[in-house]
Parts: structure tokens; C-alpha cells; sequence
């Protein structure tokens, strides 16, 4: 009895105990979250109040290009590129951006005299000066002399330190801007943060050691996104966008920055946009035929067998003069003609045998004085007449027909090969000469044929190919509803095929006011619109969205986009498209 009177006295000790410790710990949960929320309105307190800032936005760190000195003036674009301790010099004219290579250049740096000497092979000059390498801005004044013209261009020159202080900067800002990002995440989070601490501690203190799992992992979480996440105002990096360096660009506002070393690889060229008043034009669609007094068409007038010539059958392009062989048809009989021919031979042959013999019993009565000498000579001329007709018949039978050229020319076409059997309808060759050609156009409503004069013709497919053509005369029968153009090519600097087809450009008596730049120039933006690219500065390009018109074969003409006196580049604008 006294034994367990002794031991339930021990666990109510025990029990006693437990409870005094369980309600202490509770107390010390208890003032751990008071602490924490303490913290956490502190920390809102330092963050809440008003104009806050976290530091300043970091700046974009733009891509190194070669330091450069830029100016330009109404005659020259001036671009020095600096490479070590040599300024390799760049000079355009302004209105057409080619290269000038005939000038003298003295480049003044920081009032030190240089000569720019000309680098023949590259089209650049060249300055070396060891101020080049010495961090800082530069005055650049550069003075250029091209025979009776001179011109002053002023510039400033920006060496940016070396690349070891600039990397030291660059992981600098680098690493504060990643201290800054994880020290300054959003209040809530660092509250929730100390939240799960204290009540982590409690687990503890309570002896739930199992529950320390899951604050743990919510903590771990917590601290990732702290760190991972940036809130507005902090930069995730440098802007590409911003690059200055030393390849093509297309910029974010759309303009292009195409450096002075491109340009002339490219071969941009400009011209100046000035507003024109010109006769309006009317395009028609017609074809290159041959002229009729300078060709020709080859036919057998029999029907027989093609022999080639003893050079073979001349092939296309063959350079001919009138009369020249161009081969032979050996005429073919049929059985009926055949059957008639030697019918014809034997009556031939039979008065031939009888005449033969009244000429020999003549001949005997002649010295008799029998019969006179008037018929001795009827029968011997009739006995000729039928051995010439024998001969001819015989000869039919095998006597080809010459095929000669009717004109002088080339040959355009042949339809023949040896051994052929030919017909006459079949045409064998066509002979044209390519130095007089014509045109004919078909003419529906466009325009009233009797006001066109002055023509020009571009052909399908090849926009270098300008023909200039000459009003001849027009049909006056209409032809399924259409008109009937003729005209003479005047000049042509390609070489033209007979059949190809072609545009005709004419012009009428209206008039239209507007800028004429060539077809080139055009191309088409991203968004599907038709720009041209403006030259606002040495090394930047502005697309810029047009309303055009055709105006002739190759030009247009821009009634609205852009303005008197701007650069728009005409050659090679497709290339300076690409640029992305």
C-alpha cells in the first residue's frame, strides 16, 4: 500500500512539472511572435515612407563599339573610326553618298595637326596620333581640300577608358545590383519570413520536432523568390537593344544604324528628293516582233525529201547572207504521177524512133532531089525538140530545189532536219535581222491612240532591258476589242529576241507634280507597307511609309511620305532592308 501510495505521489510531482514547463514554453512562443511582429512592422515602417526609392534604375549596358567621331556638311559626311592608335577616316559626298577619294584631309586633335594619308585599295584615309589611346573627349577639327572646294567639319572624339576599369565597373555594378535585389524584396514577404521562424522555434521548444519540416520548407521557398525576384525599378540585365557597336542595327524606334564600313560594302547610294512636273504616262502590254522588210521565211515550193547542205543543216544563230544555200528538196512522185511520167517517156520515145528514121529516109531522097531540103530540115528540128523533152522529163525525176536565204541575217528558227520529208506550207527557216526589230502593243481604252508619240518599252523579266521606241502607225480595224500599235526600237542596249513580251510606256499630254525616284528605292517594311529609306545622318537610315505611282518603266512617282531636299537611297535599298 505505501508502495503505491509512493508512486502516484512521484507522477503527480512528475505531471506538476510537466504542466509548469508546458505553460513557460507557451509563454516563450508567445513573446518569440511579438518580437517577430515587431520586426516586421519596423521593417514596413522603414519602407512605407513617402518618395521610397531603392536606388536608381541600372543603366543599359550597351554592346563596345569602336569609339567615333561623326560631323557632316552640306557637300561631305565625315565618319573617323578609331582603331588603336589610327583614325581610319571615312569621306562621302553628301547628296549621293559615294566615296571620295581625290580630296586632302588635315585632321586637328586637341590643336595637334595630323595628315590624312589615302589608303587607295580601302577608299580611306588614315591618321595615326598616340592621343588616340588617352581616355577623355577629344576636339576634332578636320579640313578638306578637293580642287577650287573646301569645306571645315568640327566633331568631338569619346575614348572610353580601358577595358580592365570598365570590366572591374561592370562586375561592380554587377554585384550590387544583385545585393540590392535580394536585400530589398517586398515587406510581406520578409513578415512571412519571420512568421515561419517563430513558429519553427515554437516546434521546438514544444517538442514537435516533426512540424520543423514543413516551416523549413516554406522558408526555403521564401528565400529563393526573395532572391530570384526583382521588383519594378531593377534591371534584369543589359539592354541589347542599345547596342552602338560596330555591325548593322535596326534600332527600337525603327531606324537604321548602318556604320560608314557597311555602307561602302553595300554600295548605298542617295539622291536628293526634289519635286518635278512631268507629262503623265500610259503603260501597255505588246510583244517584239521582226521588222517585215529586214526578214524572211524559207519554203520548198514541191514536195520531196530535205538534203542539208554540204556543211549540215545550219543551226540557230547562224549568220546568213541573201542567196546563201541553206539546203535542197529532192522532189518525190507518187505511183499515179509515176504511171503518167512513163507513159509520156514511151510516147516520147516512140516518136523520137519514128522521126529518127523519116530524118534517114530524107536524108537518101535528098541527094535524088526527091524530097527538099525545107523538110530534111522540119523533120530534124522536130526530132531535137522531142530528144530535149525526153532529157527534161528524165531529169525531173531526180533534180533537187534549191532552199536560199531571202535575206541577210540570222537564222531565228529551223524546222527542219536531214532527211525530212517537206511539204510547201511547211516553213523550214525564219531569218531575222536582230538591228531592226518592231513592237506592237495592244491598245483596249487606255488611252486615244492618235495622242501617242513618245514611247519606251521595258521587256518581262529583265528591268535593266530599256528599249526606246518610235510611234509608227495604228490599225484602224479593231481586233477583239483592242487597237493595234506599232512602233520602231529606236535604241536598245540589250539584246533582243523576237516574241519576247514587253511594257510600253507613253506619255500623254497631262501633267503630274510630284518626286520621281526609280523603281529600286521602294521595298517593302515588315508591317507590308512600301517605304524608302531616308539618309538622316552619316550612319543612320530613316524608313520612311510612301503613296506612289507608276510613273514609266523605271521610275515612280511619290505623291506623298516624303519631303523636298531628303536623302533617299536609290541603289541597293533591298540590301539595307535586310538589316535586322
Amino acid at each position: 500500500m505505501s508502495l503505491q501510495i509512493r508512486r502516484l505521489r512521484a507522477r503527480a510531482r512528475q505531471t506538476g512539472i510537466f504542466a509548469l514547463g508546458r505553460a513557460g514554453a507557451v509563454r516563450s512562443v508567445i513573446a518569440l511572435f511579438a518580437v517577430c511582429l515587431a520586426a516586421v512592422a519596423a521593417v514596413a515602417l522603414a519602407d512605407a515612407h513617402e518618395g521610397h526609392e531603392h536606388g536608381s534604375a541600372p543603366a543599359a549596358v550597351p554592346v563596345a563599339g569602336s569609339p567615333r567621331v561623326v560631323a557632316s556638311s552640306e557637300r561631305y559626311q565625315f565618319v573617323g573610326i578609331v582603331e588603336g592608335e589610327v583614325l581610319v577616316i571615312y569621306l562621302d559626298r553628301a547628296d549621293d553618298n559615294a566615296p571620295v577619294t581625290s580630296a586632302t584631309i588635315e585632321v586637328s586633335l586637341d590643336g595637334a595637326p595630323y595628315k590624312a594619308g589615302l589608303q587607295e585599295k580601302a577608299g580611306t584615309y588614315e591618321v595615326t596620333a598616340p592621343v588616340l589611346r588617352q581616355p577623355g573627349e577629344h576636339e576634332v577639327l578636320v579640313t578638306i581640300a578637293e580642287g577650287s572646294v573646301s569645306d571645315l567639319l568640327v566633331g568631338t572624339l569619346a575614348i572610353p577608358a580601358n577595358e580592365t576599369d570598365t570590366a572591374h565597373h561592370r562586375v561592380g555594378d554587377s554585384l550590387a545590383q544583385a545585393m540590392e535585389a535580394f536585400s530589398t524584396g517586398r515587406v510581406a514577404i520578409a513578415g512571412a519570413g519571420l512568421v515561419l521562424i517563430a513558429a519553427a522555434a515554437g516546434a521546438a521548444i514544444l517538442g514537435r520536432r516533426k512540424l520543423l519540416i514543413v516551416p523549413a520548407a516554406i522558408l526555403g521557398m521564401i528565400l529563393a523568390s526573395t532572391i530570384a525576384w526583382a521588383h519594378e525599378g531593377h534591371g534584369h540585365g543589359p539592354d541589347l537593344s542599345a547596342s552602338t557597336g560596330n555591325s548593322p542595327v535596326r534600332r527600337p524606334d525603327g531606324t537604321l544604324f548602318v556604320p560608314k564600313p557597311t555602307q561602302r560594302l553595300l554600295e548605298i547610294r542617295t539622291r536628293s528628293a526634289v519635286v518635278e512636273s512631268r507629262r503623265r504616262t500610259v503603260r501597255f502590254y505588246g510583244r517584239i516582233v521582226p521588222n517585215p522588210n529586214r526578214s524572211g521565211v524559207v519554203q520548198a515550193t514541191l514536195q520531196g525529201r530535205y538534203e542539208a547542205p554540204p556543211g549540215g543543216v545550219p543551226p540557230l544563230g547562224t549568220k546568213v547572207r541573201a542567196g546563201d544555200l541553206l539546203g535542197r528538196v529532192a522532189p518525190s512522185f507518187a505511183s499515179i504521177d509515176s504511171s503518167d511520167m512513163m507513159q509520156t517517156l514511151g510516147a516520147l520515145e516512140q516518136e523520137i524512133s519514128l522521126n529518127r528514121r523519116k530524118l534517114a529516109r530524107q536524108e537518101q531522097l535528098l541527094a535524088s532531089n526527091a524530097v527538099t531540103q525545107a523538110a530534111v530540115e522540119d523533120t530534124r528540128i522536130a526530132l531535137d525538140g522531142l530528144e530535149k523533152r525526153r532529157r527534161e522529163l528524165l531529169a525531173a525525176r531526180v533534180r533537187p530545189e534549191d532552199l536560199r536565204a531571202p535575206v541577210t541575217g540570222v537564222i531565228a528558227a529551223a524546222r527542219v532536219i536531214a532527211g525530212q520529208v517537206v511539204s510547201p506550207s511547211d516553213q523550214l527557216f525564219q531569218i531575222i535581222d536582230p538591228t531592226s526589230l518592231m513592237v506592237e502593243a495592244l491598245v483596249f481604252d487606255q488611252v486615244d491612240p492618235d495622242a501617242v508619240h513618245e514611247a519606251s518599252a521595258s521587256v518581262a523579266g529583265r528591268g535593266d532591258a530599256i528599249v526606246k521606241l518610235k510611234f509608227l502607225g495604228r490599225s484602224r480595224a479593231l481586233q477583239q476589242q483592242y487597237s493595234l500599235l506599232q512602233f520602231a526600237i529606236v535604241e536598245s542596249k540589250a539584246a533582243l529576241n523576237a516574241g519576247a513580251p514587253v511594257t510600253v510606256i507613253t506619255t500623254t499630254g497631262e501633267r503630274a507634280t510630284g518626286f520621281i525616284l526609280p523603281r529600286a528605292a521602294l521595298v517593302q517594311a515588315p508591317s507590308g507597307q512600301t517605304v524608302v529609306f531616308s539618309h538622316k545622318d552619316p550612319e543612320v537610315f530613316q524608313p520612311r511609309a510612301v503613296r506612289v505611282e507608276p510613273f514609266d518603266s523605271k521610275h515612280v512617282l511619290v505623291t506623298a511620305g516624303i519631303a523636298e531636299g531628303e536623302r533617299i537611297v536609290v541603289r541597293n535599298a533591298l540590301l539595307l532592308n535586310q538589316v535586322r
